[in-house]
């Protein structure tokens, strides 16, 4: 750490002397000196609160480079500024058997605490939550690598094809078409997103119908209006802050429009790359939702692959389908906890699957799709850095995830989940197939789909 302010220090000193070249060189050796330091760290929140430290050497590049007027500087540091643990090869933790036995235990609790709530369990869920995060936090990590070279406008142009991509930072927005960045300031947005979000999960109510129409289209004009290089081209969309709450399903030019979300550009053009493997079809319904087994049941049917419902849908059960499985979809009760974003969980058989048990896997899908409340929703930290279930997916190789960022009705997702997977079934990319349920079954707004999309 004290490295890397000495080479915030240059890089301060380099301004003040006019020298441009010389400040974006001082703040890319800090940054690799962070990286370092974070990667040497193999649990997940360590590592997203070191990458705290990334924020002043970040900003400045990335102000630095806006003064140049260089656009391919412009995307460099607004990269390097987010997401800078996602990248890099994931870090699998050891097999532990005290930590399978204590989240064994936070299972057994949690199912407790649904059937007879009290002081005395809830006591025993925070003590088993607080021995889980220590016993993680002794995992030895990995290396920077790819986090440390993040992507061309050149290798994200091959890549996109027809696609445009639109990259979001505090103050400005940055797209690449046809292997060509341009640079446009962003208008603020005040608090948009917010009233999409509250809007969207009370459409019964004549009132919030015309707030969510409102909000949607002012939010749309100031985020996409001005991009006229980005009509009608399916999009890759990379967020800050807000944004990565949004259900950009609802933005009026978005409606019907293949739209895929990411982390990073980086992360995007690595999930891209990533060969799509083989494996079945695996379906899971979750207990205490009346539309979750015959959603796993009609899903499984489709691609004739497997489902697993009732008591059959345990966790253990779950994670051994990750193993095998090229696509799997989750049918469930979902929570974010904004407080503790690792123990964010899906609801099972016999208790909840945590960020924990998705980290310590050995293979993931290819593809997920989680039907289960704000799964999708990632908790924001200093630096775009994301935690979350949907992020933990990916950053342990998942390509593609199709996920909620709200709460969604049980009832109408069905329906839309349905129309969606016909069309993956039909051969369509996930980011168009889900565009085009959406469009007909408006009603389930909220689902985003995150990482390559068009694979």
């Amino acid at each position: 750490l004290v490295r890397a302010r000495g080479w915030y220090a240059r890089a301060l000193q380099c301004r003040a002397a006019g020298d441009g070249p010389g400040t974006l060189a001082a703040t890319r050796a800090g940054l690799r000196i962070l990286d370092e330091h974070g990667w040497a760290m193999g649990a997940t929140d360590l590592r997203v609160h070191a990458a705290a430290h990334r924020a002043d050497l970040a900003a400045l590049g990335l102000e630095t480079a806006l003064a140049t007027g260089r656009a391919a500087a412009q995307l460099e540091f607004s990269e390097r500024a987010r997401a800078s643990r996602l990248p890099a090869t994931p870090v699998r933790p050891p097999d532990d058997p005290v930590l399978t036995e204590l989240l064994a235990r936070l299972r057994a609790v949690t199912r407790e605490l649904a059937e007879r709530p009290g002081a005395r369990l809830l006591a025993r869920q925070a003590a088993l939550e607080r021995r889980i995060r220590d016993r993680s936090r002794h995992v030895t990590g990995g290396s920077a690598g790819a986090a440390d070279r993040p992507a061309s406008a050149r290798a994200l142009g091959s890549a996109l094809g027809e696609w445009g991509l639109v990259e979001y930072t505090r103050s400005n927005v940055i797209t690449v078409v046809d292997g060509r960045i341009r640079v446009r300031p962003l208008g603020a947005i005040g608090d948009l997103v917010d009233r999409i979000t509250f809007a969207a999960t009370r459409l019964d109510r004549p009132a919030t119908a015309a707030l969510l129409k409102d909000a949607a289209a002012r939010l749309d004009a100031r985020l996409l209006g001005p991009l006229p290089e980005v009509r009608g081209r399916p999009l890759v969309v990379v967020p800050t802050g807000p944004l990565h709450s949004l259900p950009w399903s609802l933005l009026p030019s978005c409606a019907g429009r293949p739209v895929t979300v990411a982390p990073s550009a980086t992360l995007w053009l690595h999930a891209h790359a990533r060969a799509a493997g083989g494996g079945p079809v695996v379906a899971v319904a979750g207990p205490r939702l009346t539309a979750a087994a015959p959603e796993a049941e009609a899903v499984a049917a489709l691609h004739g692959g497997t489902a697993l419902t009732g008591a059959a849908a345990t966790v253990e059960a779950t994670l051994a389908a990750f193993g095998t499985a090229g696509l799997v979809h989750l049918a469930a009760h979902g929570r974010l906890s904004a407080d503790n974003p690792l123990f964010s969980d899906i609801a099972l058989a016999d208790g909840p699957l945590v960020v924990y048990d998705v980290e310590r896997l050995p293979r993931v899908p290819h593809t997920l799709v989680l039907a289960a409340c704000a799964s999708g929703r990632p908790v924001v930290r200093t630096g775009d850095e994301l935690m979350g279930l949907g992020v933990a997916f990916l950053a342990r190789g998942a390509a593609q995830l199709i996920a909620p960022v709200l709460p969604v009705p049980d009832l109408s997702t069905r329906p839309l989940m349905i129309a969606f997977h016909r069309g993956l079934a039909a051969g369509r990319a996930p980011a168009a197939a889900l565009a085009d349920a959406a469009l007909r079954h408006p009603e389930a707004a909220g689902f985003v789909c995150i990482g390559a999309g068009f694979r």
